[in-house]
């Protein structure tokens, strides 16, 4: 909603693709997901070292 309180989906929409994380890193993170619980650890949080961004991961509900 912009700062009258109506909706601006213009800019919903810039800042929900804004916060999502890139394919490529998306991809990756599954693989790194997988072999980290083969040994029972968990991946909290993942960086872009080209871009410095950091991307918090969400937890799986598949328990």
């Amino acid at each position: 909603m912009n700062h009258e309180g109506y909706q601006d989906p213009t800019a919903e929409k810039a800042v929900c693709r804004y916060n999502q994380m890139p394919y490529h890193m998306r991809r990756a993170l599954t693989d790194l997901q997988d072999i980290a619980s083969l040994f029972g650890f968990d991946i909290i949080t993942i960086k872009d070292r080209r871009t410095g961004r950091k991307y918090r991961v969400e937890e799986k509900t598949d328990q």
